[in-house]
């Protein structure tokens, strides 16, 4: 995580957020220190009981996820049940009779997942979603009368009128070869960057 952070500041990243699943307290301070701003994850929403404190009192203010101008970003998915907290998670699994991929689906390997949050996107008219969750850097785009497509390669533009769901990489666990990865974005100039460290 230091290595992953440090490289961030050297790029002038003057924002930080954690997307969920971040399961070290060690990690967990170095964010602090940086300010950053937190979404939970599928560890965290189960594991948020048997934290200690205090960190399970500042995980437990964690929102679902965060909805910006120019981005939007969550642990797994911009689909999400209104007023659901961290708190509320397992409970509405169990009351819904339901599996964890409900409400943490793969954008990855569901074609469902993906059109599901496209479809959120499309209808706030939100450019661009980042999410953790898959452990992989990946993007998909679609724009308007075309399919949605895998981007292949490792910056790119935001265009107006698409829509991009962005994987951003692991720190701890990447699982798409070797290195903790992350991911920068420009606000101003729309541009997503991939890292490896």
């Amino acid at each position: 995580m230091k290595r992953v952070l440090a490289d961030g500041v050297a790029q002038g990243a003057t924002r930080f957020l954690g997307l969920g699943d971040i399961a070290s307290l060690n990690a967990l301070d170095q964010l602090n220190a940086l300010g950053a701003q937190n979404v939970f994850g599928n560890w965290e929403a189960s594991g948020l009981r048997g934290m200690p404190m205090p960190y399970r009192g500042q995980v437990a203010r964690w929102p679902a996820q965060l909805r910006v101008d120019s981005f939007w970003a969550a642990h797994a998915s911009p689909v999400w049940p209104a007023g659901l907290g961290i708190s509320g998670v397992v409970d509405y699994l169990r009351a819904q009779q339901t599996h964890w991929t409900t409400l943490f689906p793969s954008l990855q390997r569901s074609d469902s997942a993906r059109w599901a949050a496209l479809a959120e996107l499309e209808a706030a008219d939100a450019s661009i979603f980042f999410h953790g969750h898959t452990h992989i850097q990946e993007a998909w785009r679609w724009a308007p009368g075309d399919a949605p497509r895998r981007f292949e390669g490792s910056d790119f533009t935001v265009a107006e009128g698409e829509r991009w769901l962005v994987g951003v990489g692991s720190v701890g666990d990447p699982h798409d070869g070797g290195g903790a990865c992350y991911t920068l974005y420009d606000e101003d100039a729309r541009r997503v960057t991939w890292r490896r460290v």
